[in-house]
């Protein structure tokens, strides 16, 4: 099912698929770009050994590229492969205001692990109910933690929402 797809992306009509009397303009490597008859850009392709692909029938008259049909498709592939933007993943990691030491040295150890993995980590300490009062003081406890992953992450950003105190940090 994935080819009949990747075939429908890429469908041009080649050779004796285009049909007609009329006139076309052809382009391709080595040859003079000039407007012709279908026919005759039909001989030419012929004569060079290659494929008349029809590439763009918007354009009076439709372009026409004389070329090496796979090698067109296997370019056009590898082009949207290049295109395809891969975004890298943001863990998450949550804190709160009282937390312990080992479950802060914990989730130290976490966050080291997925830095090591190219992944960002986003840390979020949540203050609930009179925790907000007292927010500068609240805030250690994140603190704490950017200070013991400073060795293999640097801090992105650091913001305060709302109830709560985000930052996002990277690979050193």
């Amino acid at each position: 099912m994935a080819k009949q797809t990747e075939k429908k992306k890429f469908s041009f009509r080649i050779n004796d698929e285009i049909y007609g009397n009329y006139d076309v303009r052809i382009i391709g490597d080595g040859v003079e770009s000039k407007v012709t008859t279908l026919k005759e850009a039909k001989e030419i392709a012929l004569s060079m050994g290659l494929d008349l692909v029809e590439f763009n029938t918007k354009p009076t008259p439709p372009i026409m590229k004389i070329c090496n049909y796979e090698k067109l498709i296997y370019e056009l592939k590898k082009q949207e492969k290049k295109n395809k933007q891969t975004s890298i993943p943001i863990k998450e990691i949550q804190l709160s205001v009282s937390i312990a030491q080992h479950d802060l040295e914990t989730k130290v150890k976490q966050a080291i692990g997925f830095i090591s993995k190219g992944h960002k980590v986003k840390v979020v300490l949540t203050m609930k109910g009179r925790e907000l009062t007292r927010r500068e003081e609240n805030k250690k406890s994140i603190l704490e933690f950017l200070v013991m992953i400073e060795d293999y992450a640097l801090i992105e950003s650091m913001k305060d929402e709302g109830n709560k105190t985000v930052a996002i940090i990277k690979k050193k």
